[in-house]
């Protein structure tokens, strides 16, 4: 495979350098821009991008891009567990730790918050109410948050299914994938293959509705969603990102609650009632 590693820049031009070091430095950004908004970043020609390119042995800007996103999604992959290392070893305060974590969270939040499109929050409710089934594919350590989404949603809806384990419940659920459902894939830090595959199919071969909760916009689910919500995640703490889907899945359904108002309502009130009948809290 072609690599950019070890060019010596100083072999190229003042400008088809600047180009290559933005692109080192900074993988995960060019991955999503167009060659004109590289260009304008940089105050470049885009000729001078696409000369840079072939400089380095690439054919063009598209197959840097092809060839940084493989080196993004491989970083993504083998980082998680040395940056928890690292971070581990770089405290020896406990205290400080956990305050660090909680910031990190608090700051993933706010740019969560700060980049959501909300109308699409809207329209993934409107899916699951519309549903005929809705399943949500959540594996590995990753079935607490598709539980959790389960659980929540149905004292909305009942039509939900959470797929936690790998084989036999999955594989069950995908027979059952059609037109009229919605299915959902979970992808935070690593995205399982099966994950993929689920929704690949729901997509492509049932035409199913099709949503994504991810925390890259690189996520390998994204082509195949109809509808995707990013989540920032600085990935410095292997659960960090948990954070932020337990956030957008309450924010799903609470857009739901408020769309089945009356109906959410009535739920509601015979929870309560029945929980005072059957003297479930101590108060």
């Amino acid at each position: 495979m072609k690599t950019i590693n070890g060019i010596d820049l100083n072999e190229l031009s003042k400008k088809r350098r600047l180009v290559v070091q933005y692109a080192l430095d900074y993988p995960d950004k060019v991955v999503l821009m167009r060659m004109e908004e590289l260009s304008d970043i940089l105050g470049v020609n885009p000729a001078t991008i696409v000369k840079a390119c072939k400089a380095i042995g690439l054919n063009g800007f598209h197959e840097l891009k092809e060839l940084l996103k493989e080196e993004v999604q491989l970083t993504r992959v083998d980082s998680i567990f040395t940056g928890m290392i690292k971070e581990v070893r770089a405290h020896s305060n406990p205290q400080k730790v956990a305050q660090d974590a909680i910031l990190g969270d608090i700051m993933m939040l706010q740019k969560t918050y700060d980049a959501i499109d909300f109308p699409t929050i809207e329209k993934i409710a409107m899916a699951i109410i519309d549903s005929k089934q809705t399943y949500i594919i959540g594996l590995g350590h990753i079935g607490l948050v598709a539980n959790y989404m389960e659980r929540i949603c149905r004292s909305a809806v009942p039509q939900i299914h959470a797929s936690t384990e790998y084989h036999g419940e999955l594989f069950l659920n995908i027979a059952h994938f059609s037109k009229d459902d919605v299915v959902i894939g979970l992808c935070l830090d690593k995205c399982q293959n099966q994950t993929i595959s689920a929704l690949k199919t729901a997509k492509t071969e049932r035409n199913a509705t099709t949503i994504s909760i991810v925390d890259s916009d690189l996520s390998p689910l994204i082509p195949f969603s109809d509808h995707h919500v990013t989540i920032n995640s600085t990935h410095s703490l292997y659960f960090g990102s948990m954070v932020g889907a337990f956030c957008i899945i309450n924010a799903i359904f609470y857009s739901i609650a408020n769309i089945l108002k009356p109906e959410t309502v009535a739920h509601f009130k015979f929870f309560r009632t029945m929980s005072e009948k059957e003297n479930v809290y101590r108060i």
